[in-house]
């Protein structure tokens, strides 16, 4: 099969508009491999995650509900609450690990294959799908130990201010707010680079992966922010568009539930519930879709950052140097 289309290389130097492009050559280029992995993959998956998700927002409103109507809020709805809300992060902490695990591998495949991503099959996908999902739950758990770690520090630090008494710890805790913030501003778009780094870079760890997306991501801390900050507005627009029924449908509900006004009969019935809950799975389905479309322009970012600081690109055409195509 001939390919007409210049294959993408992932580490080359690029202007943020090859950036751009790239991340959307890659898309249209391998959108029907793509789609129909992420269907085969992510549509199970997101039928099981929606259940504890539309149940966690059904409590959530029936909350504000209750708020509202000053009423009081029994055990047992609070435990139920609980439990789709712990669920519905475990089912999303589950669904990124196979997401990325999907990127990724079709990424490294489409590096590495002479065709690309043509006539894939599951069963050339398949161990490098598994490879990536269990390199993904390794950082998904260490990155989540890290978070804990953090906000155990932070209401440590928060709670010996106050103990140096009340007016003192006030001013402290606005300055450490308003450090925090700034920190966070500066550290989340190297951040985003820990990702590529680690699901590429098969030889690196964990804590490596980390300090090298510092390291990368500070160098070129206004292309990563650029690149996340456009991209995310684009695919921001598929996850509204498919969010949209949903949260319509969620707040006629609520509103109807509020005011008592119209058929609210109708709106606990079976048909509803059903309807909502498929609403639910389109909702989980666009939200991973635009999540899948960020992950591919960053790792187009990182692609940059690598040639640009290590010159990894030129390395590795160095290393292939008889293969006439590469040049």
């Amino acid at each position: 099969m001939q390919v007409e289309t210049p294959k993408i290389e992932i580490y080359r130097t690029r202007t943020f508009t090859d950036k751009l492009s790239d991340t959307f050559n890659f898309i249209r280029e391998n959108w029907r491999p793509f789609l129909k992995y992420f269907v085969y993959l992510m549509l199970p998956v997101s039928i099981v995650v929606a259940l504890p998700f539309n149940h966690f927002f059904e409590g959530y409103f029936k909350v504000l509900t209750i708020v509202q109507q000053s009423s009081g809020l029994d055990d047992m709805s609070i435990v139920w609450y609980g439990l789709s809300l712990l669920a519905t992060v475990v089912g999303f902490m589950l669904a990124y690990v196979v997401l990325m695990g999907l990127v990724y591998s079709l990424i490294r495949l489409y590096a590495a294959r002479p065709l690309r991503l043509n006539a894939l099959a599951f069963d050339e996908l398949k161990p490098e799908l598994l490879h990536c999902m269990k390199r993904c739950a390794i950082l998904t758990v260490a990155s989540t130990l890290l978070v804990i770690v953090v906000a155990v520090v932070f209401v440590l630090v928060f709670a010996l201010t106050f103990a140096a008494g009340y007016e003192v710890g006030i001013v402290l805790t606005f300055i450490g707010v308003a450090l925090f913030y700034i920190a966070l501003f500066a550290l989340i778009p190297p951040l985003y680079l820990v990702v590529p780094i680690y699901m590429m870079e098969d030889e690196i760890g964990v804590l490596a992966a980390f300090r090298k997306a510092f390291r990368l991501g500070f160098a070129t801390w206004g292309g990563v922010f650029a690149v996340c900050f456009v991209v995310g507005i684009l695919s921001s627009v598929i996850e509204s568009v498919t969010m949209a029924p949903w949260y319509i449908m969620s707040m006629v509900k609520m509103v109807v539930t509020l005011t008592n006004e119209g058929d609210a009969a109708f709106f606990g019935s079976f048909i509803y519930t059903f309807l909502l809950y498929l609403m639910s799975i389109v909702t989980c389905l666009g939200y991973m879709l635009s999540m899948a479309i960020l992950s591919i322009g960053v790792t187009m970012q990182y692609g940059h950052a690598c040639d640009k600081i290590d010159g990894v690109g030129v390395s590795r055409k160095i290393d292939r140097f008889d293969e006439f195509d590469n040049f």
